[in-house]
């Protein structure tokens, strides 16, 4: 599949006109990039979470091995491009090893020299699509780390029942398979959401890639006190606590609703990221309100444009804790 060049030229005039394309030197500036796929980035460096956007079809998906689409993938690196941050991100977080969450990520590394962060299973399968080892990061919870001006916590997690009731793809890779591999071959690994704290200024964000947690976890980050300035869940498969937790857990101040669309269709289809089921997005908006109404917390919830930004201002954060 061709990104349309025309279409990617119009995304990237609106990104520009609709919200600024940088953070500013106080802040921060998120990009959704479809599925679980976020930008991360202040004045300074980029991180990259979960990028995937060859989107193959549904056939081309079931019927041959999975490969990044260079013909989707260049131009979003190159001049033009509407999501400019990706080109100097120099770190790649994996939430899960799904080939929706780590297929483009090992394409993308090559070309920009990140480094890939995950667990064992994301490590090996980037390493079998021709990352150097050097260029991967085995992290596990509870690992933290520095990177530029961001503070990397990883915090335990878990995926979503989404196929049947039951956890699609369970497994663990230990060694580089031959790839290219089929998207069976992309087993989950672990479940793990990411703590990204920007040291300047504060800020938090929260990820999560599937649309579960780990209740402990949670719990643990409540009792030290965590709140988080933007919260970024995906929302397909949740159970009916899934906002409440949340909410409880980590008082965030924004919601940013991912993961609800068709990942089968192309990213220059107009419907590219149009929710599955549009009900079940508003009354995932309705379930975090009510759940913040009952804590007690003022909680915006705001949906993302493809290629739209969000800015998280230092001036705009209200929250404490260590």
């Amino acid at each position: 599949m061709r990104i349309n060049p025309v279409l990617l030229a119009g995304l990237a005039v609106l990104a520009t006109l609709v919200t600024p394309a940088a953070a500013s030197d106080t802040g921060v500036s998120l990009r959704w990039l479809g599925v679980a796929g976020f930008t991360i980035a202040d004045a300074d460096g980029a991180i990259l979470h979960d990028p995937y956007m060859s989107r193959p079809g549904l056939l081309e998906t079931v019927f041959t091995w999975y490969r990044p689409d260079p013909q989707v993938l260049s131009p979003l690196l190159g001049p033009g491009s509407p999501a400019p941050e990706m080109a100097r991100a120099d770190l790649i977080l994996i939430g899960h090893s799904h080939f929706d969450h780590l297929g483009d990520a090992p394409w993308i590394a090559q070309r920009t020299g990140a480094t890939v962060a995950g667990s064992r299973t994301s490590v090996m399968l980037s390493r079998a699509y021709g990352v150097a080892e050097a260029r991967t990061r085995q992290v596990d919870a509870g690992d933290v780390w520095n990177h530029g001006s961001f503070e990397i916590r990883v915090i335990e997690s878990r995926h979503a029942r989404v196929l049947f009731g039951e956890v699609p793809l369970e497994g663990e890779v230990d060694e580089p398979p031959e790839a290219p591999v089929h998207v069976l071959s992309f087993p989950l690994g672990d479940a793990r959401s990411y703590l990204v704290t920007h040291r300047p200024s504060g800020i938090r964000i929260f990820t999560l890639s599937s649309a579960d947690r780990h209740a402990p976890a949670l719990e643990a980050l409540r009792r030290e006190g965590i709140q988080v300035d933007v919260l970024l869940a995906a929302i397909m498969g949740r159970d009916p606590d899934f906002a409440r937790d949340l909410v409880v857990a980590l008082e965030p101040r924004i919601v940013v609703p991912h993961h609800f669309e068709d990942f089968f269709t192309a990213l220059d289809d107009p419907e590219a990221v149009a929710p599955r089921n549009p009900e079940d997005l508003a009354a995932f908006e309705d379930e975090i309100h009510r759940a913040a109404a009952d804590a007690g917390v003022d909680v915006e919830v705001r949906r993302l444009d493809l290629f739209g930004v969000l800015d998280v201002s230092a001036s705009h954060r209200r929250r404490s804790g260590p």
